[in-house]
């Protein structure tokens, strides 16, 4: 058992020898590859720094190919090169690691050095590489922090002094360095904002001032004097105002209005964003005034039967420039605009149709026999029959009604005088038919021409009293809101002229014309009252973003009407459905959309609410409070940024630029950082800042890119590159 178990570990052992024989081709590539590893470390060499990141990667290199080959040791020549290229590397190792930590300060010496020796950039290169070798040098944070103070950053100078300052660990002497350069940060760029307003150039000193602003925010030295800053602000903004309306007026003297009106966009734009501090904008009122006027004016000159279209944009320019005024200029404005128009275009086809195709309603329409003439002074009348006919408190006994006339009237027969009493008595209780019934009664027994004729004028007396005191009582009803009892009151009063073929009395005429009148226009205020309560609740609606319910809501107030007399105020109403128009056609397009996503589309469906939402941006539904989820969030829920990025591409090729961008942050939400899209960001910037479009469009849009990213820092390259090439295009368009 012995033999045979020595026998087994010889053949193991022969074996193992066996494994670490290597043919010549083997063994000559193992020594080519030592010989490559022994070269390159010997090279390495202490007086050049610049290489070091490199000799690193070379000795691990080294390293691991050692680990790899210690197997082929049992080769004299193998091993002999695995002794030498081990000892480089231990050696070499040694070397590079104490030079590592002194890369950072070797580099900062070059650049001091270049910079004495008046070579600026060369030592802006030896800065950077010094601050990536250690981003914690504070000599090295110094020096950069005085590179960007010569540049104007103020803000990045404080920010890099004051993290060297709480975070780097200074010496005393390092830190004094610090502080002392944050102090006069602050004072170089104060004194050079007040040499360049002194100089006239206020845009240039604005930009330093608003810096020093934020630096004021984090003003760990207690050095600023924010009155002295918000007081030069305000110098600034005023002077850069004053500036455009001179341009303007120089644009309006030369007979160009389309350059003034650029002019104005910009100068409104300027001071709504600077309005705490620019609060005098007569002048800029008046040059609006100037050019409005100037635009009516050439619409005026136009024939109506052509130049329609060229017509109707100098009518909307000048709203659009109007409104940016506001108050009676506005409103006289839009009168001039409303009756230019009149001949061109309805001001909304859907709701003058409605309106025209609900029947007038009222009592004028009711009873047109009685309306003989149009009387303005109807309440003034309606007084005056009130005093002639109906009793009060305090006119018991009216000239002309019954009672008073009774009084006049001679002495008759027993049985025809009483019958003249119980007349009066129902009379004082409202009840006209029986007053009248018995009146039949009197008129009866009268024999004579003498008793006739009293019993006639006490029958006509009598009726003009009802009539007046119905119609009274009728107008107090509207009043109260009892609208049913009115019209039976009306109407009850109506049958009763016709029954006693008294409709053609002059008195009973002019009752009656003046009491409608009086009524209908009750019953007309009582209109406007509903229509405005719709308007309450179309604002309501609109608040909660129902704006089906809220068209709804115009479609049945404008079908509200009176009579022919009546004139109901709708322009709120007119003005609500321009305002819907844009969200209503938003929910309409949004559920379309969702229709596509139910379909499984998920391609369509971004591309589709990337346009959608290039509507909402583009028509300010924000302003609205129309609800709106963003792009960007919801590529995220999806949780696929192939899917985002593919989005990204298709939303490029059709050039939605602003939507791009939005779905290039979802990105950022994937965990993305800025330096994995830098290309992506230069080229977005490129192609929205030379897209072809309106002045006043390219400023809009480069407001909402700077309210919306302006300070994320994620979206730098962007950013810069629409920056830069905006100035491009301003070039090129003038």
């Amino acid at each position: 058992m012995r033999k045979v178990f020595l026998t087994a570990i010889l053949i193991l052992t022969a074996a193992l020898v066996q494994a670490q024989v290597l043919s010549p081709s083997a063994k000559k590539d193992i020594l080519e590859k030592y010989q490559k590893h022994i070269k390159a470390c010997s090279a390495i060499n202490s007086e050049n720094l610049d290489m070091v990141p490199v000799y690193e990667f070379q000795l691990s290199s080294a390293e691991d190919f050692l680990k790899q080959n210690e197997t082929y040791n049992s080769d004299n020549d193998i091993y002999a090169k695995w002794i030498e290229l081990k000892t480089l590397v231990k050696q070499n190792r040694e070397l590079v690691e104490f030079l590592s930590p002194r890369v950072s300060d070797w580099y900062y010496r070059k650049a001091v050095h270049a910079k004495v020796n008046d070579r600026p950039k060369e030592a802006l290169e030896y800065l950077q590489k010094s601050i990536k070798s250690n981003p914690q040098n504070v000599m090295t944070n110094y020096e950069l922090a005085k590179i960007s103070l010569d540049s104007g950053q103020v803000l990045q100078t404080s920010e890099r002094l004051i993290e060297v300052i709480n975070s780097f660990s200074p010496s005393e002497e390092e830190s004094l360095l610090c502080k002392n350069l944050l102090v006069y940060t602050y004072d170089k760029n104060l004194l050079q904002a007040l040499s360049l307003i002194k100089q006239g150039k206020y845009s240039y000193a604005v930009d330093i001032l608003n810096a020093l602003e934020d630096y004021c925010k984090r003003d760990v030295m207690n050095v600023c004097n924010q009155g002295v800053i918000a007081k030069n602000l305000s110098i600034c903004q005023n002077s850069i105002y004053k500036e455009h309306i001179d341009i303007t007026k120089k644009a309006i003297a030369k007979g160009r209005n389309d350059v003034a009106a650029d002019f104005i966009g910009n100068t409104y734009d300027y001071f709504s964003r600077n309005r705490e501090t620019i609060s005098d904008t007569a002048d800029f009122d008046e040059v609006v005034n100037v050019v409005v006027n100037s635009y009516i004016a050439q619409a005026k000159a136009m024939p109506e039967a052509k130049n329609n279209e060229a017509k109707m944009d100098l009518l909307h320019k000048a709203r659009e420039l109007a409104a940016m005024v506001g108050g009676s200029f506005e409103d006289g404005v839009l009168k001039q605009i409303a009756m230019l128009q009149g001949s061109l275009q309805s001001s909304d086809p859907v709701l003058d149709s409605l309106e025209q195709a609900s029947p007038n309603t009222g009592y004028a329409e009711q009873y047109p026999e009685f309306i003989k003439e149009r009387e303005s002074d109807a309440e003034q009348q309606v007084e005056q029959i009130e005093k002639d006919y109906v009793p009060t408190p305090s006119n018991s006994m009216p000239a002309k009604s019954t009672a008073a006339t009774n009084t006049k009237t001679p002495d008759l027969r027993k049985e025809i005088d009483n019958k003249f009493f119980e007349t009066l008595s129902y009379l004082k209780v409202n009840n006209y038919d029986k007053a009248l019934e018995v009146l039949e009664s009197a008129n009866k027994l009268a024999q004579i021409d003498a008793e006739k004729d009293e019993v006639e004028k006490m029958y006509l007396s009598a009726i003009r009293e009802v009539t007046a005191r119905r119609m009274h009582a009728a107008e107090y009803a509207i009043f109260q809101g009892d609208v049913e009892k009115a019209d039976s009151l009306v109407a009850r009063t109506e049958e009763l002229l016709e029954r006693y073929k008294m409709k053609e009395d002059s008195v009973v005429v002019k009752i009656m014309n003046s009491y409608l009148r009086a009524i209908d226009n009750k019953v007309c205020s009582k209109k406007q009252e509903e229509i405005n309560t719709m308007v309450y609740n179309i604002i309501d609606c609109i608040k909660q973003n129902d704006f089906y319910l809220a068209e709804d809501y115009i479609n049945r107030a404008m079908q509200i009407k009176g009579s022919s007399e009546c004139r109901l105020d709708k322009s709120r109403l007119r003005a609500l459905k321009r305002q819907i128009e844009q969200p209503l056609e938003y929910v309409k397009r949004k559920e379309s959309v969702d229709d596509i996503l139910a379909q499984g589309d998920t391609n369509r469906y971004l591309r589709e609410y990337a346009a959608l939402e290039e509507f909402y941006i583009l028509h300010n539904l924000k302003e609205m409070s129309v609800q709106h989820r963003p792009l960007r969030e919801i590529l995220y829920s999806f949780g696929n940024d192939d899917l985002a990025v593919k989005t990204i591409e298709q939303l490029m090729k059709y050039r939605q630029y602003e939507q791009s961008v939005e779905a290039l942050a979802s990105l950022k939400d994937f965990g993305y950082k800025a330096k994995h899209t830098k290309k992506i960001q230069k080229k977005l910037g490129e192609m929205m800042s030379l897209q072809e479009s309106k002045r006043n469009e390219k400023i809009a849009q480069s407001n909402r890119l700077q309210d919306k990213y302006g300070q994320d820092k994620w979206f730098k390259y962007l950013l810069k590159s629409y920056k830069k090439n905006l100035i491009k295009w301003q070039k090129l368009n003038g």
